[in-house]
């Protein structure tokens, strides 16, 4: 239970020191440098989202399990209310009278205009390259598999382990920063459009139809729990009991 915001928060958010990251695609290699920035160690519960929010909308209840069944716009909105709340500034200017015509999705009904405020300290989306670094264990550069092990079940809940259901956060073991369900229990929205990432293009694509998603989740295979499983995406609008978020700041 809930008791103090401002601790709650306080102990969730873990320092995550920048670093270089390797990216490879279509067999080419570069290397991007990332800035410090804070990560939840969980992904958003159900207490946490409802104390902020009032609502619940999971399909798997329980205080503690990840929040689910929410799109890419539940969670930057969530993200601005918990700055509210907290009184950081706002991280996402949200302008849902305006069209967002990088949004080349022609079933996304909402396309409200999302940018962001770099200046801000806000809570915020980790971006996907955030997301890849943190879930290697960061300055460590983990070579694993997994985020925290090469074998998925001690680390993860995925199709072959869960019973058909989110767990409560938390009760697997950590990655070497001290993050836990990188891999597996419930996919993670990130910022980008879903695309191909260039050196020094930390913010990924200006434009698609779909963003991304990493982590794998309770209802999907060891495969897509894989720390360089890039290929993950969704319609910024779609709501599943496999989706939900993580905290990013700074």
């Amino acid at each position: 239970m809930i008791t103090d915001l401002s601790e709650y928060i306080e102990d969730l958010m873990v320092p995550v020191e920048g670093g270089e990251l390797e990216m490879v695609e279509y067999g080419e290699s570069h290397i991007i440098e990332l800035s410090n920035f804070l990560m939840a160690k969980y992904p958003v519960t159900q207490e946490l989202y409802e104390y902020v929010t009032t609502k619940n909308p999971s399909y798997f209840r329980g205080s503690t399990r990840p929040i689910e069944n929410v799109n890419w716009y539940d969670a930057v909105e969530f993200c601005n209310h918990l700055s509210d709340k907290l009184g950081f500034e706002t991280y996402y200017n949200i302008e849902k009278s305006q069209r967002d015509q990088n949004n080349k999705n022609n079933s996304d009904e909402l396309k409200w205009l999302v940018t962001t405020n770099e200046k801000s300290n806000g809570f915020r989306l980790p971006t996907g390259l955030e997301w890849e670094y943190a879930a290697k264990g960061g300055i460590y550069k983990s070579k694993l598999e997994y985020s925290g092990s090469n074998t998925l079940n001690t680390v993860g809940w995925y199709s072959d382990n869960c019973h058909e259901e989110s767990k409560p956060v938390g009760l697997k073991k950590a990655n070497e920063l001290g993050l836990y369900d990188m891999s597996g229990n419930i996919y993670e929205w990130c910022w980008d459009w879903y695309g191909t990432y260039e050196k020094d293009n930390l913010l990924g694509a200006k434009s698609g139809s779909s963003r991304v998603v990493r982590g794998g989740s309770w209802n999907y295979y060891n495969t897509d729990c894989r720390v360089e499983s890039r290929f993950n995406y969704d319609n910024p609008v779609y709501k599943d009991s496999g989706f939900g978020f993580r905290l990013s700041q700074g």
